[in-house]
């Protein structure tokens, strides 16, 4: 009878002490969207770490739009019209287009020209993304369309910068960037710093733009179409504003109304010249009636990790059978798109088994 009284007495020291135990347990942290206020959730556009929302302003008629990207679950990527832009108004030769020539000298930037293409084109290039939206400012008299903004744009090893082609009165005033750091989902908007742009650790890809407090068109202090972005504090979410018609004081309002301060805004495109709409599930915003030469993208993630032994073999499918294609060091940057028979697919046509992975 003891025993049995003694077992008790251990059964209920055990369920006591279990609630203390599972308050303790580390929580995985859960990606809560917040809608700004005054709009309503887009429900059939919906994507891992991607929230977006509507708003029907009473004045004009317009639809505004607020989407929140949560960089830790998307890596944002250009998507290219064309792998072989051409050089515009440049001594450069084709060498001298990569990151690691620039070291921040401005004089050393090339124009780039792109061929132009149709949003549903870039579906076809990188069918993984789930957002799209246009790079601003850009030429729609020739086939060709040259940024008239600076832009850094990371694919594998290569790393590609345009100057842009702006006035020179209009680069005299107040500019910023968005730098954009895939490895570790971060984003940040500073005023603009050449070097800081080019340096590969600030990020691997960067868009230039103005303060919201610049008007760039006779029409930018009233209603225009406008596309701003933002940075919400935590560095974490990357937040797009698009209307077909607010005026620039709108436009910032939206997003610190979605939680981004003044600081942490970037006008990307307010000229008049923007255009958005939602068409398909899953591709979000787009400029739907123009060909873009160039695009921005999110790409879900489905893991971060480092590689967890002294060499990983990369090899071309999930499998020991397909040949190596490369190798990782211990402690290497890892981001998985993928699973497939237990391994990750950290690649085009890259594969590095899961539990080499930490």
């Amino acid at each position: 009878m003891k025993k049995i009284y003694l077992a008790l007495l251990i059964i209920l020291a055990f369920s006591a002490a279990a609630p203390a135990w599972a308050a303790t347990a580390p929580a995985k942290k859960v990606w809560k969207p917040i809608a700004p206020k005054g709009y309503a959730p887009i429900t059939w556009a919906s994507a891992p770490g991607i929230a977006s929302f509507y708003r029907a302003a009473a004045d004009n008629g317009a639809l505004d739009f607020v989407t929140r990207i949560y960089l830790p679950q998307n890596q944002i990527n250009f998507i290219l019209s064309t792998s072989s832009p051409k050089i515009l108004n440049s001594a450069s030769t084709s060498t001298a287009i990569t990151a690691n020539t620039f070291g921040g000298d401005m004089t050393n930037f090339s124009n780039l020209s792109f061929k132009r293409l149709a949003a549903e084109t870039a579906k076809i290039i990188d069918p993984a993304i789930k957002f799209l939206w246009d790079v601003s400012f850009f030429n729609m008299k020739s086939p060709f369309s040259d940024l008239s903004m600076a832009a850094k744009y990371t694919f594998g090893t290569t790393t590609i910068i345009s100057s842009g082609s702006r006035s020179v009165p209009d680069m005299a005033l107040p500019r910023r960037m968005l730098l954009i750091n895939n490895q570790t989902g971060r984003a940040s908007i500073k005023d603009f710093d050449a070097a800081a742009f080019t340096s590969p650790k600030s990020g691997d890809q960067a868009l230039e733009g103005f303060s919201p407090a610049v008007a760039k068109s006779d029409s930018a202090g009233g209603l225009a179409s406008r596309l701003f972005l933002g940075v919400d504090t935590t560095n974490q979410e990357l937040i797009i504003y698009c209307s077909q018609a607010a005026t620039v004081n709108e436009a910032s309002n939206a997003l610190i109304a979605a939680g981004v301060p003044l600081a942490n805004q970037l006008e990307a495109d307010g000229g008049a010249s923007a255009a958005c709409g939602y068409n398909l599930p899953g591709q979000y915003f787009v400029e739907p009636t123009r060909s873009l030469p160039i695009l921005m993208g999110a790409k879900t993630i489905l893991a971060r990790g480092t590689a967890n032994a002294k060499t990983v073999n990369v090899r071309s499918g999930p499998g020991t059978k397909f040949p190596i294609v490369t190798h990782l060091t211990k402690g290497a940057a890892i981001i998985a798109y993928g699973e497939s028979n237990g391994w990750y697919r950290i690649g085009d046509g890259q594969w590095a088994i899961k539990t080499l992975i930490k």
